[in-house]
């Protein structure tokens, strides 16, 4: 029992002074009441805006063609190897040409017979009155038939020597020797080497901001360290109704034999550019009762540093930056790190801003 009442007597103390009123806080009339926040700010000033776009293109040439057959034969004769560089009227292949060799002495003597024949009655008719104006004209049709088969094959023989019509490179052949070939036929692929340029599909929204001389940076992911400033040369005027773009051509610069056919490039387009605007980074904006707010350094009574509550338009945007239309202006503080935390009028404690740091650093 008295164990018990060894154990009660202190809990009865404790309980006791938990339940006597509690004493009032001392606080200091001089210190401020409302919540502090560390922020760093940055000065507003106007710069260009521009607002660009990617699209992946690819390197072509104005001249890559597929050189085909004219005449029928069979191929004897590669005049040159495949990735020669050739000039115009160079002859890179030769088909046989012995059946239009012997066709061509056959049409030669009929031209001869057919252009004596109609001399002949053309003397007698005129001069002498003899024979029909009908066997005359007749005489002349033929030697003229005659005469047109023969050109005809001539400019067959001409067609069994391949000639490359640019300077190029010869990319590869189809045909190899003793082959047959046959009008239509696809017989080598010729590059040309004097003219590149980058071609890509534009997305139709963008018809009116890319149009033909704007300034395009190219770079391609197979060379990192090659990196072109080039002017849209062609803007098409129609649109694709398969992907809905419409087609830019780029020119490369001349002798860019570093640069392959079919070689992906990406491109960077200038869609939109303006000068002398505000431009907010999109982390520093945020939607209050349905309008887009900012908070910049002000002062108060006291000349203490607070937020200020501003609510801006907003206009285009790129990336994380977005044009201010209203609510800003060029020279006040914009609140950068800490504004998340801020409501208008609360105190700010300013600290070095990082641009500054690493400027001082420099």
């Amino acid at each position: 029992m008295n164990t018990l009442k060894f154990f009660l007597l202190p809990a009865l103390m404790i309980a006791a002074v938990a339940c006597s009123p509690e004493a009032p806080e001392e606080t200091n009339g001089d210190e401020p009441v409302g919540k502090t926040v560390n922020v760093e700010t940055k000065q507003l000033e106007p710069r260009t805006f521009q607002s660009k776009l990617r699209v992946v293109g690819n390197v072509e040439t104005k001249n890559d063609i597929m050189i085909s057959a004219e005449v029928t034969g069979r191929v004897v004769e590669q005049l040159v190897e495949e990735g020669a560089v050739v000039e115009e009227g160079d002859v890179l292949l030769r088909i046989d040409d012995a059946k239009l060799q012997q066709e061509k002495a056959r049409l030669e003597a009929l031209t001869q017979q057919a252009r004596e024949n109609y001399e002949r009655l053309k003397t007698i008719f005129e001069e002498d009155s003899i024979g029909s104006e009908i066997e005359y004209l007749n005489a002349k049709y033929n030697y003229q038939q005659t005469k047109s088969s023969l050109e005809s094959i001539k400019v067959d023989l001409e067609n069994t020597r391949i000639k490359a019509p640019f300077d190029g490179t010869v990319e590869r052949f189809m045909l190899e020797v003793g082959e047959m070939a046959s009008p239509g036929m696809q017989v080598l692929r010729l590059i040309g080497t004097d003219t590149y340029i980058v071609s890509a599909g534009v997305p139709a929204r963008y018809a009116e901001e890319v149009t033909e001389g704007d300034d395009v940076d190219i770079w391609f992911d197979t060379q990192a360290d090659d990196s072109l400033k080039g002017t849209i040369t062609f803007a098409g005027k129609s649109i694709d109704p398969q992907n809905r773009t419409f087609r830019i051509e780029v020119l490369l610069p001349p002798n860019s034999r570093n640069y392959k056919v079919d070689m992906i490039a990406n491109m960077s387009l200038n869609t939109l550019s303006e000068d002398n605007v505000l431009i907010v980074s999109e982390e520093f904006i945020y939607k209050q009762d349905n309008e887009f707010v900012t908070y910049v350094k002000a002062e108060n009574d006291e000349g203490q540093p607070v937020a200020e509550r501003r609510t801006v338009t907003l206009g285009p945007s790129f990336r994380s930056d977005v044009i201010i239309r209203d609510g800003l202006q060029a020279g006040e503080e914009l609140i950068t790190i800490g504004s998340a935390f801020l409501n208008d009028g609360m105190r700010l404690n300013i600290v070095e801003s990082r641009d500054k740091s690493l400027a001082s650093n420099k």
